[in-house]
């Protein structure tokens, strides 16, 4: 069932809310939301239309309230980051200056087209996501009756990422420094987000069990929470992973953090570090240019389950909320998971032990 601002349900019946010159305005009841959400548009539109100054309030200045009063008390720094960069660089410019009370879901689809046609399928999806929500949050606090945006915005576009091959995972690990070698490791065999990489102290390095507690990340200058409830976590490491991590205890210089920065109170920046040194070494190596550091996380994955790993360690491992995001991401395995699994037919024939190869 859709989900409606300002609807609410008591005793299996709905009701709507107003705030109207510090009033609240409630009203019911009815029997579903659809009807309550209704209602409470039409009485909206009657008090705008007959009582409320049409507002003045341009997309520039909701989207700064967005930002101050939602982004940055309910995301994470690194997200709220993330979607002023998109509201200055893709909303503003062209949306910035109109007033909210004037625009139509027609411009709202001449806005979609418009970055359909100029930025990637990735970015004009998420810009309309940000978007769409903000105007959530004007009808929220009633500032506009109902979102300019009509209906559902079309799902986001499949992209498949770069893997490193096995062939060139050992190249690059036979020929590059200890540290970048840790480093890459840790994404390849564990996993690991680089801001998660980047957070990692010695203490949640446990060699006696060979497993890493992952509890925080480092990024955009800021060492805080993971990305979701579900990473902070213990995993098992590789046995040569373990080893690769005790020789660089001996050489990192740092009792405290596994790869630490200038000031020894701080670890180094994952973006300096992503920057300079993977770049150079995709530049040295022959990788492909848009192979990012966080494909390693996806090689990690895809090595698993293209050598036949059980897909609910494989979500564990990856730490997702629920295996239905790792059969998302990876589902173009499946075919060639699947056909190994339908050869165990082979046993029921008794194909294997030189018997009758066919039950009809």
């Amino acid at each position: 069932m859709p989900k409606y601002p300002c609807v609410r349900k008591k005793r299996n019946k709905w009701y709507y809310r107003l705030q109207y010159k510090g009033a609240r305005i409630e009203q019911g009841t009815f029997d579903t939301a659809e009807e309550a959400n209704q209602a409470r548009l039409d009485h909206l539109q009657i008090l705008q239309r007959h009582k409320l100054p049409p507002t003045e309030l341009t997309v520039e200045k909701l989207c700064k309230k967005s930002l101050e009063e939602h982004e940055r008390v309910y995301n994470r720094y690194t997200t709220f980051v993330k979607n002023e960069a998109v509201c200055r660089h893709y909303i503003l410019p062209m949306l910035g200056h109109k007033k909210i009370g004037k625009l139509t879901p027609n411009d709202m689809r001449q806005f979609q087209r418009y970055c359909i046609e100029n930025k990637t399928p990735a970015v004009a999806h998420y810009t309309m996501k940000i978007l769409k929500k903000i105007f959530n949050w004007a009808v929220e606090w009633e500032l506009l009756a109902t979102n300019p945006i009509k209906g559902k915005l079309p799902p986001a576009p499949y992209t498949e990422h770069s893997t490193l091959m096995p062939d060139k995972l050992r190249l690059v690990l036979r020929n590059v420094p200890l540290r970048e070698k840790t480093i890459i490791g840790l994404g390849v065999f564990a996993g690991l987000r680089i801001g998660e990489i980047f957070g990692l102290q010695w203490e949640n390095v446990n060699f006696d069990n060979n497993t890493l507690s992952i509890k925080r990340q480092y990024s955009a200058g800021i060492i805080g929470d993971l990305k979701t409830i579900g990473s902070k976590s213990v995993i098992p490491i590789w046995s040569q992973l373990a080893i690769v991590l005790k020789l660089w205890k001996l050489q990192c210089g740092s009792q405290t953090w596994l790869f630490p920065g200038k000031k020894e109170d701080r670890p180094m920046r994952p973006e300096y570090w992503r920057q300079i040194q993977w770049t150079k070494i995709k530049k040295q190596f022959k990788l492909p240019a848009d192979l990012r550091f966080h494909d390693l996380r996806h090689s990690f994955a895809t090595i698993l389950l293209s050598l036949g790993a059980d897909k609910g360690d494989v979500q564990q491992l990856m730490r997702h909320k629920s295996i239905k995001i790792t059969m998302d991401i990876y589902r173009h395995l499946l075919p060639k998971t699947l056909n190994r699994t339908l050869n165990f037919f082979d046993d029921l024939c008794g194909e294997k032990s030189g018997e009758s190869s066919s039950l009809f």
